[in-house]
């Protein structure tokens, strides 16, 4: 009975906070998107940019270059967590038939960003500095 009471609890909670959280994510998202595209050029949004979407990720893809193929690394390295590619291909040598669906160009390095009600601005302002400094 006490695991029934907690998960009810916990959903209750979880729902409370639903619409508190999303418009969270979405102003985060839509920060990053904004701090992207004033800091570099040619970058590309892959997906639909108006609802619907997934609203806890946003996929980006850079121009074909040896600084934006170490990418990925180097934010790994500096501590910062994100994907290559889309979610179906993870880990994958070939390229993305999702991103294929979405009129990605395979020669252009995708970086796929998730958000939770947990990040800031200010992660997303050091994930800025990051990027400048390794994409300079």
């Amino acid at each position: 009975i006490a695991g029934i009471v907690g998960l009810a609890t916990a959903l209750e909670l979880a729902c409370r906070e639903m619409e508190e959280r999303k418009a969270h994510i979405l102003g985060l998202r839509s920060y990053l998107a904004g701090e992207l595209q004033r800091h570099f050029t040619d970058i590309r949004f892959n997906g639909e940019q108006e609802f619907p979407f997934l609203y806890t990720v946003l996929s980006v893809s850079f121009p074909p270059s040896a600084k934006s193929e170490l990418l990925l690394l180097h934010l790994d390295i500096a501590g910062i967590s994100a994907s290559g590619g889309s979610a179906c291909s993870s880990g994958a040598e070939a390229g993305s038939h999702v991103l294929e669906a979405l009129g990605g160009e395979p020669d252009r390095k995708t970086i796929r960003f998730s958000f939770s009600h947990y990040n800031t601005r200010e992660e997303i302002n050091f994930l800025i500095g990051k990027m400048k400094g390794i994409l300079g």
